[in-house]
């Protein structure tokens, strides 16, 4: 077997924005690696954090949204999510939020973990918490840009909608088979 060399992060030599939006901001990085490549330019996206709830009710049944997703150009099922505001005391108080604006509902949170969706260009992290005793406590706030329905579905019946490529969104997937792993309700 060849021997690797011991790996090593680059150098960023310049830096310069190509895009500065209060969502996103793209910057183009010129780096240089220890043993002197240079790669330029390296695009960095730089989003706020985002939070995920994976909500469990008491009959073992997630809580999946639909709404239109423009990137895909298609109506797909997720989990509740949304971004952290900077007016966001915390990420848990962010997730809060979010499940409150999108479903009225609130519940008792733990954190699942807390992971990079994308290492290679990205450099926000994205927090996943598990949601148990669900109550919902109020109607959803409207939002003209986030038409969502939402109700609970069995695991069985969300594996369905994985297969028929409904619940197509890779990072709210890893974070339901992190939950069902978490709370037994599917022994992976």
């Amino acid at each position: 077997m060849k021997k690797v060399k011991k790996l090593q992060k680059w150098s960023t030599t310049s830096s310069k924005y190509v895009l500065k939006d209060k969502w996103i901001k793209v910057r183009a990085d010129s780096c240089r690696t220890k043993s002197g490549e240079v790669i330029s330019p390296y695009y960095v996206l730089e989003y706020p954090d985002w939070v995920r709830m994976v909500v469990v009710n008491r009959k073992n049944e997630i809580l999946v949204t639909r709404q239109y997703r423009h990137g895909t150009k298609q109506i797909v099922a997720e989990l509740v999510s949304g971004t952290v505001d900077p007016n966001d005391k915390s990420h848990l108080s962010a997730a809060k939020r979010e499940l409150l604006e999108e479903v009225g509902y609130t519940g008792k949170f733990t954190l699942l973990g807390i992971f990079s969706p994308n290492p290679a260009n990205q450099t926000n992290y994205s927090y996943t918490y598990l949601v148990t005793n669900p109550k919902q406590v109020t109607i959803p706030v409207i939002n003209p840009f986030e038409v969502v329905q939402y109700e609970f579905k069995s695991v069985t019946d969300i594996l369905k909608l994985i297969d028929k490529k409904e619940f197509v969104q890779e990072m709210h997937i890893s974070s339901l088979f992190l939950a069902l792993r978490k709370t037994r309700i599917l022994h992976i």
